[in-house]
């Protein structure tokens, strides 16, 4: 649910005899994105591979905002067979594989998870943008960020200091995934994880759909951790029971915020009622009316405010998706 370290973009650096006719080759033949890296490193991400033209290898590869990068949708290892097996290779005279990062997603105090991984390993502290743009470091390096790492990321996602690390980058990955929460509860000096239950009641019983919708958003915002899910009862007036389907969830985000989004997920955009996702802290349900601005909001105002809101930090495929099974929920009911 909440993903800590994964790598980002793989980088090559080439050498050709001719810059302009590789240029045309990359461009025609893998459909590549010419920009400069700040655009580039925004539209991609472990998946893709980043390529930097050079006709002297030799030169200190010390890229700037204004250089023009390459970026394709294959691996690099994908990539340097097709070029083999088209035979293309005459205008490559020699490679070399940049340094990768590896992006640690963080919460809290970023500087003191920055020093408990140096109390583990050999390195230094650099500045981001700087280490971004130097492709010669013979070094493994990690970048920090507090945006869920299953989006793609631009340089302006990360927090402005990096690290360079004299250690093997696969074991230091291995590693890292290991050790990710170690690291993180160091930073987190005035928070805490937050244990909440989320329930799910519908009159129409389209439980499934609503599911679905729950838990993409857990997934794809990274909100928390589900520890357990099971049915049981709420009492909405006395001696009259109701079923429910309630989520145990761990989170690092506040109580309220958890409900601001569970409340967007209530509402369709048109105003539809499709269930009630009440969210529980420390047993006491909490109400709608801590959101309000004023003694004069609704809880439709206020709902709508935050189905705006919940819709707006999604990805357009991932609006789509949650659109697609509401309007699935909707037809159930027919």
């Amino acid at each position: 649910m909440i993903s800590l370290v994964r790598k980002s973009t793989k980088y090559l650096i080439i050498e050709t005899n001719d810059l302009k006719e590789m240029d045309s080759y990359l461009q025609q033949s893998f459909d590549a994105f010419k920009s400069n890296v700040h655009t580039v490193s925004a539209q991609s991400n472990e998946d893709y591979t980043v390529l930097y033209l050079t006709d002297d290898i030799k030169k200190p590869s010390i890229i700037s905002v204004k250089s023009c990068v390459y970026l394709i949708s294959l691996d690099l290892d994908s990539i340097l067979c097709r070029i083999i097996n088209e035979k293309t290779y005459n205008l490559i005279k020699t490679v070399k594989i940049a340094p990768r990062f590896i992006i640690f997603r963080t919460f809290g105090d970023i500087d003191k998870i920055i020093y408990s991984i140096l109390k583990d390993y050999d390195g230094k502290v650099s500045d981001m943008i700087e280490t971004a743009y130097n492709l010669d470091l013979d070094c493994s390096l990690i970048g920090f960020t507090d945006k869920p790492l299953n989006r793609n990321l631009g340089l302006e996602d990360f927090y402005d200091k990096c690290l360079q690390i004299d250690y093997n980058t696969k074991s230091l990955y291995r590693n890292l995934k290991m050790n990710a929460l170690r690291y993180l509860n160091e930073g987190l000096v005035n928070k805490n994880w937050y244990e909440m239950e989320i329930r799910i009641y519908d009159i129409y019983n389209a439980y499934p759909f609503h599911y679905r919708r729950l838990m993409h958003i857990i997934e794809h915002l990274e909100l928390g951790i589900v520890l357990g899910e099971s049915w049981t009862k709420d009492y909405p007036f006395v001696l009259m029971p109701v079923g429910v389907y309630s989520l145990k969830f761990f989170t690092f985000f506040k109580p309220e915020y958890i409900k601001s989004i569970m409340m967007g997920l209530e509402h369709t955009n048109d105003g539809i009622r499709l269930c009630d996702l009440d969210v529980y802290y420390s047993r006491k349900k909490l109400s709608w009316r801590e959101f309000a601005k004023d003694k004069s909001a609704t809880k439709e105002g206020v709902r709508q405010g935050f189905r705006k809101k919940l819709i707006d930090m999604l990805s357009p495929e991932s609006a789509r998706y949650i659109l697609e099974i509401e309007n699935e929920t909707i037809k159930s009911r027919k």
